[in-house]
């Protein structure tokens, strides 16, 4: 590096340190090395450009730094004296602060996000601290994706996969664990992915089947929200994909296993993925003899079969994708009689985006606020 000087350029060797402020930008740091107390300020802007009517979206939310406190206090380095009441109220006091989470934006999401990260290392302190953690990291970074530095910071949440979880006899514990990834599964690559679907093979294939071996490690909990991560993993091969959507087919034969099992064959089955590549989608074969399946149901008794039906037979426009028309039809015919919205009925028959509430339910549960996500 050269300083500026009063004409005495000279070259200096120096180290380079960097942090991610709330509002989206990296900054960079170098110090001197023979003299650390000369220090200079870079400062890059990394965040997308936004049109200027969605400036004021971007500004830091009031409270924000009042929040930064309140999680501070629970994760903060310092040993503070908060108890198990103030720990579990710290959603609520957020909401006090920030008002409905469900109205929460993107930029105040990812900033909170910031902040749970920096304190990551205190997520242990005990089980209550490392369920509340595990939920509010993964409800700030949801879907993983849409927004700037987005693949940087589920790059850096990865980090944490191979660590697991403190409290291994805490079935809340567990299902917070799959519902983080199961959130952030759009921001990881498709390494990550199948790292994970390996990891909870063995207790998604039916019993009796000896394909994949117990993991070692303690035994895992939370199979409900396996198999919703298992569906929401749209970057694992396509042979994958086949193999566990057939496993949930052949548990779905018995009355014990969960209804939203529906819902994962059909995300699995998917015409129009939520985020991963048109390339990535199940043949439409395999599709369409997975729908007789759904087509064999009670609706009114099976809640997720009718959805599961929509996005199996939705109409992308794409030939090598589409189901055949006759199939459709059926569908549609279906529908029509179970009163379903007019926006499931429209997407088997016409190529039309999904409205704010179907692409929740895609999701598996509602989007940040204003967030728009263009499928693929």
């Amino acid at each position: 590096m050269q300083p500026r000087g009063a004409g005495d350029a000279r070259e200096t060797l120096v180290q380079l340190t960097t942090s991610l402020t709330e509002v989206g930008t990296l900054e960079v740091h170098c110090s001197e090395i023979a003299d650390p107390s000369q220090r200079w300020l870079l400062e890059f802007q990394l965040r997308a450009q936004a049109p200027a009517a969605d400036t004021a979206t971007h500004a830091p939310h009031p409270c924000l730094p009042q929040a930064v406190e309140c999680i501070d206090r629970t994760f903060g380095a310092r040993s503070q004296d908060v108890g198990p009441k103030e720990v579990k109220r710290l959603r609520a006091q957020l909401e006090q602060l920030l008002g409905a989470r469900d109205q929460w934006d993107s930029a105040l999401l990812r900033a909170l996000f910031g902040t749970l990260w920096e304190r990551a290392r205190r997520r242990r302190r005990t089980a209550d601290h490392e369920r509340l953690w595990l939920n509010l990291a993964g409800y700030c970074m949801r879907p993983g994706f849409g927004y700037p530095l987005d693949e940087w910071r589920a790059g850096q949440l990865w980090t944490l996969f191979e660590q697991g979880i403190q409290y291994v006899n805490e079935s809340q514990i567990w299902s917070e664990w799959w519902t983080l990834w199961r959130r952030t599964a759009g921001g990881l690559d498709a390494g990550a992915q199948l790292r994970l679907l390996d990891d909870i093979a063995f207790y998604l294939q039916p019993p009796g089947t000896a394909r994949y071996k117990r993991p070692a490690g303690p035994a895992k909990a939370g199979y409900a929200d396996m198999v919703r991560l298992a569906g929401s993993l749209e970057r694992v091969p396509v042979e994958r994909k086949i193999e566990v959507a057939e496993w949930l087919l052949a548990r779905l034969k018995k009355p014990s296993e969960h209804h939203q099992s529906w819902w994962a064959v059909g995300r699995i089955g998917a015409r129009r993925p939520f985020y991963g590549s048109a390339h990535s989608v199940v043949p439409p074969e395999v599709g369409a003899r997975w729908l007789e399946a759904i087509l064999a149901l009670d609706w009114k008794k099976v809640e997720p079969g009718a959805f599961a039906a929509v996005q199996i037979a939705r109409m992308t426009g794409d030939r090598s994708r589409d189901l055949p028309l006759e199939i459709r039809a059926r569908v549609v015919s279906r529908l029509e009689a179970a009163n379903a919205p007019r926006s499931w009925i429209d997407m088997v028959r016409e190529t039309v985006e999904l409205d704010e509430a179907d692409e929740g339910r895609v999701f598996g549960e509602s989007l940040p606020a204003g967030l728009t996500l263009i499928m693929g």
